[in-house]
C-alpha cells in the first residue's frame, strides 16, 4: 500500500439521500480538513450519511510518503570533552528534540548550553552513542496525522452521535457514528466503502 500513488483528495464523495445536505456536509468537511492541514495527507475519502437510520460513516486512505524526522535530520551533533554537543538547527523542533533527549538520558544528565543546544554525556562506544542520538525521532508525522484526524472526526460527526466505532492506522481510517448501537449492516456499508477506495 505504501507504493500507492494518490493525489490529495483525488476521491472525495458524500453519499446521502438528502442531496442538498450531502453538498453542505462536503463543504463543512472540506473546511475542517483545510483548517487541520489534512487535505494533502488524505488521498481518498468517502462519507455516507443516512439521517433516518441514523448513521454517519467515513472512510479514508492516507497518502504515502510522510517521513519522520530524526535528531540527525534537524541537528548538528559533534563531540566535545563532556560528550556529544547537540545543536538543533531548526527552531521549530528544538523543544521537542531536547525533550526527547531528557526522556532518553534523564534531565539531570543533560547539560543545556543554550535554548537549542545541549551536551549529552556518553559512555562506552562513542560511534554507537552518536548513532543512537542521531536516530532519536523528533517528529513523527503519523502521530500528528492521527491526532488531527481524530480532531477532524470529532468536528465532523453530527451532534448527538455519541455511539462511535473507529479504526485508524498509518494507511487508512474508518469511522462509524450514530445515536444508536452500531448495527451489523452499517459495518457492512463501511466495509464496502473501504473496499471502494482500496483501503
Amino acid at each position: 500500500m505504501n507504493d500507492l500513488v494518490m493525489e490529495p483528495l483525488e476521491v472525495f464523495t458524500v453519499d446521502s439521500e438528502d442531496l442538498e445536505g450531502a453538498e453542505k456536509y462536503k463543504e463543512v468537511i472540506s473546511d475542517i480538513l483545510m483548517d487541520l492541514n489534512l487535505v494533502r495527507a488524505i488521498g481518498r475519502l468517502k462519507v455516507y450519511v443516512d439521517p433516518k437510520a441514523p448513521v454517519f460513516i467515513i472512510v479514508g486512505l492516507f497518502r504515502p510518503g510522510l517521513a519522520r524526522l530524526t535528531l540527525g535530520d534537524v541537528a548538528d551533533i559533534s563531540s566535545v570533552n563532556e560528550g556529544l554537543l547537540v545543536s538543533v538547527r531548526e527552531e521549530q523542533y528544538s523543544s521537542k528534540a531536547i525533550g526527547r533527549l531528557w526522556s532518553k538520558y534523564g534531565r539531570e544528565n543533560i547539560i543545556q548550553t543554550d535554548r537549542a543546544a545541549v551536551i549529552v554525556p556518553v559512555k562506552g562506544d562513542f560511534a554507537k552513542q552518536m548513532d543512537d542520538v542521531s536516530a532519536i525521532t523528533v517528529y513523527d508525522p503519523q502521530e500528528e496525522l492521527k491526532k488531527n484526524v481524530i480532531d477532524a472526526l470529532l468536528r465532523i460527526t453530527p451532534e448527538g452521535f455519541r455511539v462511535r466505532k473507529h479504526f485508524i492506522d498509518q494507511h487508512m481510517l474508518a469511522f462509524i457514528a450514530s445515536e444508536d448501537p452500531i448495527k451489523p449492516e452499517w459495518l457492512e456499508i463501511c466495509r464496502k466503502l473501504r473496499s471502494s477506495i482500496g483501503a
